[in-house]
């Protein structure tokens, strides 16, 4: 068996009763960097081109193998999400197994096996290896490609984006991907429901087929296993893999901005800014910058003992972390800078992110920082290398990407020559924060503040998918709050027909994650409440208010609510609520006019007394209508938005003219549809309703 060994110097101290004692305020000298010898893998190639990498590791009865793909595949162009869905349809069944079947053998051997579009992996017991290769084979090599497969993902990606379209970290990631590469390149393209909706069955077979080929595809067997065996259980299961002409394609060129540019994504109703800064840079695995970027990095912000991580949040308390990533990459490298942070905070958090990214261009390091910096990374390196599947992935990326033979083995030795006049040097070449990227997700509240970081003064703003996009100004709206609010209780039926509500019954329809609820809602004045949300015609949750008393009840526990959930509660369950706010300490501010998806909007702020509860409502101008609210809520210390759309407003039967929203949809932290089937006034509900 070939093992890992590490040979490393010691050093030893020797005291005696005559030896001058040791002063422990100075710190020791670091020692020589340790010698690593590593073996290198057993490997071999299939006579399709198939390169196999073999690591012996007998010290438990598994094994694992993963197949890498070397290629450059072309933009997606308006079917991005093809090469994703590719990675899925390879396990989703083969034209042997169904997906059903294929699943259902992956879990009696209790194997993990998954693909993507560009490799795939399993792991068993080794005992059921032949099992596990024979799945693993016949899903590389005869994927059936189901539409039904194709639908249910597609149905699946189109729920996600619909969640993420109001997620901060998925906005910056599109918004700053499209900045730094541009929609032509790999990199920079989108999914987006109009791609989704583009892909077609035939997109994901053509994918399969130009690239999946074993001459640009690199194995990794490592676990209780012998070579011998090895080359015999790839060659049975995998030699028939048929070879192909695998072109890389050209990717447009892409740099680093000439200046600084900021860009804006709207975020409705947020309390953090979201900032990323940014940019590409010619950075590729194993050229000689490459470990000085990384020491660069570990002292700018790798780690929470970076300058990022220790300015903003351990010094100035305005963040949970901040951090930075250097990356290499064989196509184009990055630099990326992260933070999140509170809203009145976000120009102070970008002044200091620039101000540590300078400071490491003008500034020498410490010897302390810097032999910090390398002892944390020296320390990792070596916890890596315990896990026999790195040294594995070394050797393929040896060979992929051109690599000094030598270079992992001398890793350490050339960490520790390291030194500060390297790590300026390298700050001074990679870190541009006069050539980047600004990207901030956030409210429009702090636009203002962020022009003094864009080199010509301007905003440029970005949906969530990075489509540029105009954003109009809030205008004077000369109209006081009472009168919107006015206008809105004419727009929905008028005071009397208000007044004139006894009980409320509504039945609708839930539309969450591709999931179908059904929720009844019944309302008597001026205290009761029954609602009823249920699944496959069973109650999943319940909750009952009858005055100074009411309970919530699901899966099966129920439990009362306390005195301060029943007094929130009240203004929901109060019918006539529009007409009395103050009883609930509710105040209102016109904060401007605007324009929201096209209408003109009075855009009315609604604020308890307290200060906690606060919102933002939207009238329409011309009809009076509620449109739109965005609401902030902290529950158990997170910030939850709720952003809900009111549409399709119709009259309620018996309600005399009073009228109600029959679609209302909610793009907050989950994306909610509520369909009203049918709604009902003053039909005399029984008290019995809400016991």
């Amino acid at each position: 068996m070939k093992k890992i060994l590490f040979s490393i110097a010691a050093l030893s101290l020797f005291t005696s009763v005559h030896a001058q004692q040791l002063d422990r305020s100075i710190r020791p000298v670091a020692g020589p960097a340790p010698e690593i010898k590593l073996t290198d893998p057993a490997t071999f190639t299939l006579d399709n081109g198939l390169k196999v990498f073999v690591v012996e590791d007998h010290k438990l009865p598994t094994i694992a193998f993963s197949i890498q793909l070397d290629v450059q595949p072309e933009p997606e162009g308006a079917k991005v999400g093809v090469s994703q869905f590719v990675g899925e349809l390879i396990t989703a069944g083969t034209q042997k197994r169904s997906k059903d079947q294929f699943d259902k053998e992956v879990d009696q051997i209790g194997a993990s096996l998954a693909a993507s579009s560009s490799s795939m992996y399993g792991y068993s017991l080794t005992k059921f290896q032949n099992q596990l290769l024979d799945l693993m084979s016949d899903a590389l090599l005869n994927a059936s490609f189901q539409q039904t497969e194709l639908d249910k993902l597609k149905k699946q990606t189109l729920s996600g984006l619909e969640s993420n379209k109001n997620e901060p970290d998925a906005m910056l990631q599109n918004v700053a991907s499209v900045l730094n590469y541009s929609n032509a390149h790999p990199y920079g393209e989108v999914m987006t429901e109009a791609t989704v909706n583009n892909i077609q069955l035939a997109d994901c077979k053509a994918y399969y087929q130009k690239y999946f080929h074993p001459n640009v595809a690199y194995m990794a067997i490592v676990g209780d296993i012998t070579v011998a065996e090895a080359k015999a259980l790839v060659n049975k299961y995998f030699g028939t893999w048929e070879k192909g002409a695998v072109e890389k394609a050209n990717y447009a060129k892409v740099s680093a901005p000439a200046n600084t540019q900021v860009a804006f994504v709207p975020r409705d109703g947020a309390v953090q800014s979201v900032i990323g800064v940014g940019y590409p840079i010619n950075l590729y695995p194993g050229t000689e910058d490459v470990l000085k970027t990384r020491v660069v990095n570990e002292i700018l912000g790798g780690s929470s003992q970076g300058r990022l991580f220790l300015n903003l949040r351990e010094k100035h308390a305005w963040t949970y972390g901040s951090y930075s990533n250097i990356s290499a990459d064989d196509v184009v490298g990055s630099v990326r800078l992260y933070a999140k942070c509170r809203n009145e905070v976000t120009d102070s958090s970008l002044v200091e992110m620039f101000r540590e990214m300078n400071d490491l261009r003008n500034t020498p390091v410490s010897a302390e920082e810097l032999q910090n910096a390398l002892n944390y990374m020296a320390g990792k390196f070596a916890i890596g290398l315990e896990n026999a599947g790195t040294v594995a992935q070394y050797a393929i990326n040896i060979d992929r990407f051109n690599m000094p033979k030598d270079y992992y083995k001398n890793y350490l030795k050339n960490l520790s020559k390291i030194t500060a006049a390297d790590v300026q040097q390298t700050a001074q070449k990679y870190l541009l924060p006069e050539k980047a990227h600004i990207v901030v997700v956030g409210n429009k509240s702090e636009v203002e503040k962020l022009k003094q970081f864009s080199a010509d003064g301007t905003i440029n703003y970005y949906d969530n998918y990075g489509h540029p996009i105009e954003v109009a100004e809030t205008q004077d709206a000369g109209i006081s709050s009472q009168e919107v609010l006015d206008k809105y209780i004419q727009a929905i039926g008028g005071k009397a027909a208000i007044e004139g509500l006894k009980d409320l019954s509504v039945v609708a329809s839930i539309k969450q994650m591709g999931a179908e609820l059904r929720y009844i809602r019944k309302v008597a004045a001026p205290d009761k409440l029954k609602e009823t949300v249920e699944f496959n015609g069973q109650v999943a949750q319940k909750t009952v208010v009858n005055g100074s008393k009411g309970f919530v009840e699901a899966m099966g526990q129920q439990k009362n609510m306390t005195e301060d959930e029943l007094k929130a509660k009240m203004e929901e369950i109060d019918l006539q609520a529009e007409l009395h706010p103050e009883k609930y300490g509710i105040n209102y501010k016109v904060l401007g006019k605007e324009t929201q998806d096209g209408k003109e909007v009075y855009t009315v702020e609604k604020v308890s007394n307290d200060g906690k509860d606060r919102a933002v409502q939207y009238y329409d101008v011309n009809t009076g209508l509620l449109v739109k609210e965005i609401a902030n809520a902290e529950i158990q210390g997170q910030q939850i938005v709720s952003i809900k759309t009111f549409s399709d407003y119709k009259e309620v039967k018996n309600g005399n003219g009073y009228k109600m929203p029959f679609t209302i949809e909610d793009a907050g932290t989950a994306a909610i549809k509520i369909s009203v089937q049918s709604a009902k006034a003053n039909s005399g509900i029984k008290a019995s309703e809400f016991k």
